[in-house]
């Protein structure tokens, strides 16, 4: 949280490396996403409840 002190500079900076941070979470969505539109088209999607897929997985 910025203070009475802070100056343009420290803001200016703040702001950049939120824009950043926000710049990489959009591109892990968008790889995420065109993972999950590749797994459709190449029929790789499991049809089953999730409940079944995690026992599956927890055993």
């Amino acid at each position: 949280m910025p203070t009475m002190n802070s100056g343009p500079p420290e803001a200016l900076c703040r702001l950049h490396r939120e824009k950043a941070v926000e710049r990489e979470k959009l591109g892990k969505l968008r790889r995420a996403i065109l993972v999950g539109a590749d797994d459709c088209k190449n029929g790789r999607l499991d049809d089953r409840p999730i409940a079944d897929i995690l026992n599956d997985i927890n055993d």
